[in-house]
C-alpha cells in the first residue's frame, strides 16, 4: 500500500458529536488562554491519525476485524479512536477531552 511518495495515508472520519465537541473545546481553550495551543494540537492530531495512528496507547483489540481502540494525547487535547488496519481507516466517535492547561514556569 505504498504510493510514489510513501505509504497510503489513513482515512480519518470524525463523528458529528466529535466535530461539535471540538468546536466547544476550541472555545473553552480560547477562554482559558490556550486557544492557539489547541489549534496546533488539533492539526497535529489529525496529521498523526492520517500518517501513523498507532502513536496512541492501545486500549482494546477489536473483534469484528483487525484493529484497535487507542487513546492518544497531543496536549491540550486527548482523543479515543479506532484504527481499522486492513481498511486504513481511523474512526473518531468518542468526544475528545480538553486536558488541564499547562502552568508556565
Amino acid at each position: 500500500m505504498s504510493g510514489v511518495n510513501g505509504p497510503t495515508p489513513y482515512r480519518v472520519l470524525y463523528s458529528a458529536p466529535v466535530r461539535q465537541r471540538l468546536v466547544e473545546l476550541a472555545a473553552a481553550a480560547r477562554t482559558r488562554g490556550d486557544g492557539g495551543a489547541f489549534v496546533v494540537a488539533l492539526r497535529e492530531f489529525d496529521h498523526r491519525l492520517r500518517v501513523y495512528p498507532q502513536f496512541g496507547e492501545p486500549l482494546v483489540d477489536l473483534l469484528a476485524e483487525a484493529g484497535q481502540v487507542r487513546l492518544g494525547a497531543v496536549p491540550p487535547l486527548a482523543m479515543r479512536y479506532g484504527v481499522l488496519e486492513e481498511r486504513r481507516l481511523v474512526l473518531v466517535a468518542v468526544p475528545p477531552v480538553l486536558l488541564p492547561k499547562r502552568v508556565e514556569e
